[in-house]
């Protein structure tokens, strides 16, 4: 890892991301050639793990170049601290990928997505039961760096609780990252959604994921047919991730990127509409910020909103609960909602 690649993730930063790795960089053949195979197995793990006593002198460096160019790449690419144990994770990750090249004899950039998440694991405990004991818990993040880079993976949600916000930030830059979190914050911040506050942990995890499947960090490209294929595909699961879903489609609409969310009562999937657009934005936002059980909100949001449709017939000039005398805007919804 050079300083020329090690500056090549500063640069990065700045304007819009790309691919980092060249699409014509290496030898594109699958399989491992026999010399690669003794190569790896020659130079053995005090090379492979570059230890104390490594030589990269060792002709097997050389045999193996076509493998450790796009390591070398990827590594140089990532918005990474230089830390000494950071580097130890990174070389452990090349030697791991190496050794499994060596025993499947197929190149990494050949894998399938289900041999990523046999190495990579389930989650954290599935990966240390499938890999030696020198490889630490630190090691599996910059596995699935590669994996992302190098392998085209982006099956996160088959990793368990893995962490998407530190993966993002690596591969497209923190600061890039963060400020189109920020984006986003800011209009759920003016609805009242507590996911606009700045200690929320939920609203950058559900953003990344976003960003990692769209493999892009830029929300001009966060297209509505992703939001849809994430919910077809259940990628997100059920519960508050699939809510800061929701939340996210409706800022990143409001932005002008997307459409906004097709509304649903409880937890069926029939439209809700016909409520002017005042009145759902209210009831969003209570349905947001409410501190009810989601069951409980969802059933009361599908009431709230039939009011609406009633409203908008019987008694337009009460659409808007801003408007209703003696009743500022903040006391909405009546009290006997909750």
């Amino acid at each position: 890892m050079t300083a020329a690649l090690t500056t090549a993730a500063s640069e990065l930063a700045e304007g819009r991301w790309s691919w980092p790795i060249p699409a014509d960089l290496h030898d594109a053949e699958v399989v491992l050639r026999e010399a690669e195979v003794t190569a790896i197995s020659e130079l053995g793990l005090e090379n492979l793990r570059r230890l104390k006593r490594h030589d990269p002198q060792a002709p097997g460096w050389a045999a193996i170049r076509r493998l450790l160019r796009p390591l070398e790449l990827a590594d140089g690419s990532l918005d990474s601290p230089p830390t000494s144990h950071r580097r130890r994770a990174m070389a452990d990750a090349t030697a791991l990928l190496l050794l499994r090249c060596a025993q499947t004899r197929r190149a990494f950039w050949g894998w399938t997505a289900a041999e990523w998440v046999d190495v990579l694991g389930a989650d954290q405990t599935g990966f240390r039961q499938s890999v030696p004991a020198w490889a630490d818990d630190a090691v599996r993040s910059y596995v699935a760096n590669h994996a992302y880079l190098l392998g085209g993976f982006n099956e996160f949600h088959r990793l368990g609780s893995f962490q998407r916000l530190p993966l993002a930030w690596r591969i497209f830059g923190r600061t890039r990252v963060d400020e189109e979190i920020k984006k986003v914050r800011a209009v759920l911040a003016g609805w009242g959604y507590r996911l606009g506050q700045n200690d929320d942990k939920l609203l950058p995890m559900v953003i990344c994921q976003l960003f990692l499947l769209n493999r892009s960090p830029h929300l001009e490209d966060l297209a509505t047919d992703l939001f849809d294929r994430v919910r077809t595909e259940r990628l997100f699961g059920n519960g508050a991730r699939l809510n800061t879903l929701h939340a996210v489609q409706r800022a990143v609409a409001d932005l002008g990127f997307c459409r906004p969310p097709v509304l649903t009562t409880g937890g069926a999937t029939a439209k809700a509409g016909g409520a002017p657009q005042v009145w759902t934005q209210w009831v969003e936002r209570w349905h947001a910020t409410s501190t009810l059980t989601p069951n409980t909100r969802n059933g009361t949001r599908s009431i709230l909103l039939k009011i609406g449709r009633w409203a908008a017939a019987e008694q337009p000039q009460a659409t808007d609960p801003a408007a209703w005398p003696g009743r500022p805007a903040r006391h909405w919804p009546p009290p006997w909602i909750g």
